[in-house]
């Protein structure tokens, strides 16, 4: 198999995580690139889908909005959110949900850590010691299961292989930003039992003022650690074991008054407090036998997840009613208080092909079960929807078979398909409570259970018109299951919960990957139409001083191009890019619906152009007179606007975000300087209208500067 020059494939911004730059060489030859997404770890190379493997140096180590990182360094991914546990998701190619989550497991992007799925809670994991994250763009069905409408994220930490490391890293920036990574690695019993301990502590003050409460809000904190083990029995198996235990919490609102002279200025009379623990074990079996593998793949994962947040901001509703902002400042009128816990089990078996033959294959059954409790204590001055207690559990149970294969029809053509069908059940059980508020019954309770099966399949061809290059054809299919909202926000007035239906999507994807066997070129270019059928729709608008919610489905489709690439301009400048282009539309809209959605109208959150471009120069120490080399880098991304609601009633603003980094690479040891986003852009997340000239907004963090020293020992 053809050797090449391991470089990611995504093309965004190099941002100011501390191990953005660990000394290494110009070209690194690691052979070729695996994915492991695809349970077999194929050259990505001949996949005949989009991917992009994002390695350390790609994560956003931001402790705000790690999600985004991911957006901005592969191409065709937007991220959107309230910056709070659960309400953070990705965009893939215009196919997202069409508001925000409605619960733990609805999401259109399939999210897992070494293949074993997480949910929307876990999204996105604490990125640090990663060995890389890997995106596939499209559904992915499959592979993935259940909710992978859209694409798929694995993320891979770096596990216990016997490999000696020591590495310390810390850094320190403006509004208080402090990290701290520690790993350690190598072998316990020589050659039979490896270990691997890592660690991160994470702060960040924040950067926006709260001038009702007092405060800043913004700002974020992270303590995880992760030990890792892996031993080698004399029969032929590996067995290994991922424990990881990691608590974030978050100071974010997304009632920010986006028209506030000051903006971002918050007025919430409560300074707004998520946080999330997660804890998780992976084990996993493997042997070889004569003619194929076993693997073996169990899943525990518990998240509970907390938020105290204010029910309104004074700036937005002052605007909103004409009063003057104190009239709404005391802490006790308008709150949301939540409590939620979910907890996953997962165990997958699968077989899988040996070597480098003409047919590479796995096929196996996975059985997943998802059980979320919330309670919501809820108090508001003026809605009868958000008062009370609301006790919610939802249990989502999923088992499924699948096939996967490349078959070499010659030296240069492979045909790869795959299937998988599966069966799933989802019951909702909530009770609710009265406070009293006028309008609300004194007690509700709800219990339904919906069962549904579906089937998904991919087929590709691809073909090496040149070592170099090859280019591929491919139609997919993808799934996500129905179910019910965690809110249940009819119950207060005594309205049932109806279930979501399931989505479906098929897409046709057509594109062309290119690595330059010198290692000064390569690029990837796809072209990809989505044809979404149900997609899952929240919706919710201002009337009269009341809220009124919308959860229902809707047809879609979107279509584009992506292109990534970088270009080795001498043997010290290597400049990066890349450019998505896409258009999408509703269409199938009922004449009856009461969203404001009309045929025509935009997926909202769906940029039409974002882009990235960077470079790294490299300069020899001695051409300066100093011991060891620097590197220079920088990177532009470009995100356009984008329409906030399924409306199309306004936009969210496009923002660019330009980051930069210096680093002196001395030894075992690198010294760097960097500022994220130089220009100061706050980037909105999300956005809500209240009246045409009254809006709220999540936003992203303003400019950090600071130093930091990476060091292996």
């Amino acid at each position: 198999m053809k050797t090449f020059a391991f470089r990611s494939i995504a093309t965004g911004i190099l941002v100011a995580g501390p191990t953005t730059l660990v000394a290494q060489e110009t070209v690194l030859e690691l052979g070729t690139i695996h994915i492991y997404a695809d349970r077999r770890g194929e050259d990505v190379k001949e996949q005949p889908r989009a991917v992009s493997i994002l390695n350390e140096q790609d994560l956003d180590t931001s402790p705000t909005e790690p999600g985004a990182g991911i957006a901005r360094n592969a191409p065709g991914l937007t991220f959107s959110g309230f910056g709070q546990p659960g309400t953070d998701f990705l965009n893939i190619r215009g196919v997202g949900p069409l508001g925000y989550p409605l619960s733990a497991t609805d999401h259109t992007v399939a999210y897992s850590v070494n293949e074993v799925p997480t949910s929307t809670f876990g999204f996105s994991p604490s990125l640090f010691d990663m060995e890389q994250v890997e995106v596939v763009r499209g559904p992915q069905g499959t592979l993935f299961g259940r909710n992978a409408l859209a694409g798929g994220v694995n993320f891979r930490p770096k596990g216990a292989d016997g490999t000696r490391e020591r590495h310390l890293t810390f850094e320190a920036g403006s509004d208080g930003q402090l990290i701290a990574d520690v790993a350690a690695g190598g072998w316990l019993v020589e050659d039979r039992l490896a270990g691997r301990v890592a660690m991160r502590f994470q702060d960040f003050d924040g950067d926006v003022s709260n001038t009702i409460a007092g405060g800043t809000e913004g700002g974020a904190s992270l303590s995880a650690a992760r030990v890792s083990l892996t031993g080698y029995t004399y029969s032929g198996w590996t067995l290994s074991a991922m424990f990881q235990a990691d608590r974030r919490e978050s100071h974010n609102s997304y009632l920010l008054y986006h028209e506030h002279p000051n903006f971002p200025e918050a007025g919430g009379a409560r300074l707004p407090t998520h946080s999330r623990e997660n804890r998780q074990v992976i084990l996993s079996a493997e042997r070889d036998f004569d003619t194929f593998s076993f693997t073996s793949l169990t899943g525990f994962q518990r998240q509970d997840v907390t938020g105290d947040v204010a029910g309104t901001d004074a700036y937005t509703f002052a605007a909103l009613y004409g009063l003057p902002s104190g009239n709404f400042s005391d802490p006790s009128t308008d709150y949301f208080l939540t409590n939620e816990t979910e907890e996953i089990f997962s165990q997958e078996f699968r077989l899988s092909s040996l070597g480098e033959g003409e047919l590479s294959w796995t096929l196996g059954a996975n059985y997943f079960l998802s059980d979320y409790d919330g309670q919501r204590d809820a108090v508001s001055a003026s809605q009868p929807t958000s008062n009370g207690v609301t006790n919610v559990d939802i249990e989502t149970e999923s088992w499924s078979v699948f096939a996967d294969g490349t078959w070499a029809l010659s030296d240069r053509l492979r045909l790869s398909g795959g299937i998988r069908h599966g069966w799933e059940a989802q019951s909702v059980n909530g009770k609710y409570v009265s406070n009293g508020f006028p309008g609300t019954l004194p007690s509700y309770d709800q219990y339904d259970r919906i069962e549904d099966h579906y089937t998904t399949g991919r087929v590709g061809l691809s073909y090496d018109f040149t070592d170099a290059a090859t280019g591929y054809v491919s139609w997919s299919t993808g799934y996500a299951g129905g179910g019910y909202e965690k809110l249940l926000v009819g119950s207060a007035t005594g309205v049932p919960t109806a279930p979501f239906e399931a989505a479906s999507i098929r897409t046709l994807e057509a594109g062309l990957k290119f690595a330059s066997l010198d290692d000064r070129a390569d690029f990837n270019l796809a072209l990809f139409h989505n044809d979404v059928k149900n997609g899952q729709m929240f919706d919710y608008e201002f009337q009269g001083g009341q809220v009124f919610y919308t959860f229902t489905n809707q047809d879609y489709r979107s279509y584009g191009l992506e292109f990534d690439g970088s270009y080795r301009v001498t043997n010290a400048l290597r400049l990066r890019g890349s450019l998505s282009l896409l258009d999408s539309e509703m269409f199938n809209v009922s004449a009856s619906t009461n969203t404001g959605a009309q045929n025509g109208n935009q997926v909202p959150l769906s940029p039409g152009v974002s882009a990235t471009l960077g470079f790294d120069y490299d300069i020899s120490g001695a051409a300066v007179g100093i011991t060891g080399d620097i590197r220079l880098s920088s990177d532009w991304s470009h995100v356009g606007a984008r329409k906030a609601d399924i409306s199309n009633t306004f936009d969210l603003p496009a923002h660019d975000i330009v980051n930069a980094r210096l680093s002196w690479l001395r030894g075992t040891a690198t010294y760097y300087a960097f500022a994220n986003n130089l220009l100061d852009e706050r980037p909105v997340h999300f956005s809500s209208q209240y009246t045409p000239s009254v809006h709220t907004a999540s936003v992203g963090t303003g400019r950090v500067v600071g130093l930091g020293v990476s060091m292996d020992f």
